[in-house]
C-alpha cells in the first residue's frame, strides 16, 4: 500500500470514528425523534403509495397554542398542546431534561404529563409534532419553558467569590434565554461586594452551557432585570385586580429608574468611566456547565485580571 493509499484510508478511519462519536452523541429526544421517522417510511411503504399521494390523508400538523403552567426544576406538570392533529400524532419535547410520564391525543388536544429532572438551570424545550405514514412536522420554539428563581455561587480561580440572582419578583414563567441576574463580585474575606452588575443567562441545550453576558459597568440599565420580571408578571391572566394594581405601581418605579439610567449613559463622561472599569475589571463574559447543580467553567475579564479565568460553584433553587 502507498503512502499516499495509507494517508486516505486512514482519514476514512477517522471520519468513521467522528461519525461514530456524533452517533454516540445524540440526544434521547433526536433519537426517538429519528425511531417515529423511520417507523413513519415504514408506514408509507407498507400502504404502497407515495409520500404525495398520501399528504391528503396526513397532512402538515398544526400547534395553536402550548400551555404548561409553572415549570420547575424536580416538578412534574401537564403540558397541553392544542391545533389540529390527525389520529397517532406522535410528540417530541426536544429537551432530555423532560421526561414525558404518561400522554393522551383526543381529538386535536394532546396532554403530556412531564417530569423535570432536578438541578438544573433555567431553560426551554421546542415541541414538535409529526404526522403519521408522511412524517410531515412542525416545531414550536420555546414551547415549554422551566423557571423559577435562582442563585449562582461561583468561586474563582483568583479568589473571588461572584453571586447571581434572579430578581425578588422574577415570575416562574417567561423566556428562559431573557432571565436577568443581579450578579455581585467579592474578594476573598470581604463582606461587600467590590462590583455589581447585571448579567444576561442564556442556555446552550446542545453545548450544555449556561452563559452570563455581564454589563459593561454597575449602572449601564440600572432596573432592567425588574423591569423585565414585572412585565412578565403582567401578562399572568391569574391575576386578579388588586395584583395587577400592585405590579403597574412597581412598574412605574423600574421605568423611571430605567430612564435615570438611560439619561447616565448619555452622558460623555459615563462612557470614560466604564473605559476605565473595563481595563481594571472587564469580566464580560462567562460559561458554566451545569451537572447535578455543580458548577465549572471559565470566565472572560480585562488583561489584568485574566482572559480564561477558572469557575466552580454551585446552582441553587429559590423557587418560584
Amino acid at each position: 500500500m502507498s503512502i499516499a493509499t495509507k494517508r486516505i484510508a486512514y482519514a476514512g478511519v477517522l471520519a468513521l470514528g467522528a461519525l461514530a462519536m456524533s452517533r454516540a452523541a445524540q440526544f434521547r429526544f433526536q433519537e426517538k425523534e429519528d425511531a417515529i421517522r423511520q417507523a413513519c417510511r415504514e408506514q408509507l411503504q407498507k400502504l404502497g403509495i407515495s409520500r404525495d399521494a398520501a399528504k391528503a390523508r396526513y397532512p402538515t400538523p398544526e400547534i395553536h397554542m402550548v400551555s404548561s403552567g409553572c415549570l420547575t426544576p424536580g416538578s412534574t406538570g401537564e403540558v397541553v398542546v392544542k391545533g389540529k392533529f390527525v389520529p397517532d400524532t406522535r410528540f417530541v419535547f426536544a429537551n432530555d431534561n423532560l421526561e414525558v410520564v404518561k400522554d393522551t391525543l383526543v381529538g386535536n388536544e394532546y396532554r403530556a404529563t412531564v417530569k423535570v429532572a432536578a438541578d438544573i438551570a433555567p431553560q426551554s424545550a421546542d415541541v414538535i409534532a409529526i404526522t403519521p405514514v408522511t412524517g410531515i412536522s412542525v416545531r414550536q420554539i420555546q414551547a415549554v419553558v422551566v423557571g423559577g428563581r435562582y442563585e449562582w455561587n461561583m468561586e474563582s480561580a483568583n479568589g473571588w467569590t461572584i453571586v447571581a440572582r434572579s430578581p425578588a419578583n422574577k415570575s416562574c414563567g417567561g423566556p428562559a434565554a431573557e432571565d436577568v441576574y443581579a450578579m455581585e463580585f467579592f474578594r476573598k474575606g470581604e463582606s461587600a461586594a467590590f462590583e455589581k452588575r447585571e448579567a444576561r443567562l442564556e442556555f446552550s441545550l446542545y453545548e450544555g452551557l449556561a452563559r452570563f453576558s455581564v454589563a459593561a459597568s454597575e449602572n449601564s440599565l440600572g432596573g432592567a432585570a425588574e423591569y423585565q420580571a414585572l412585565m412578565t408578571k403582567m401578562t399572568n391572566p391569574k391575576l386578579s385586580s388588586a395584583e395587577r394594581e400592585a405590579v403597574m405601581k412597581e412598574l412605574q418605579k423600574a421605568q423611571e429608574q430605567l430612564q435615570a439610567s438611560m439619561k447616565k449613559i448619555a452622558d460623555p463622561a459615563y462612557a470614560k468611566s466604564v473605559e476605565e472599569q473595563r481595563k481594571k475589571f472587564g469580566c464580560e463574559r462567562m460559561e458554566v456547565k451545569v451537572q447535578a447543580g455543580r458548577l465549572t467553567g471559565q470566565m472572560r475579564c480585562a488583561e489584568a485580571v485574566g482572559a480564561r479565568v477558572a469557575l466552580t460553584g454551585a446552582l441553587k433553587f429559590l423557587g418560584r
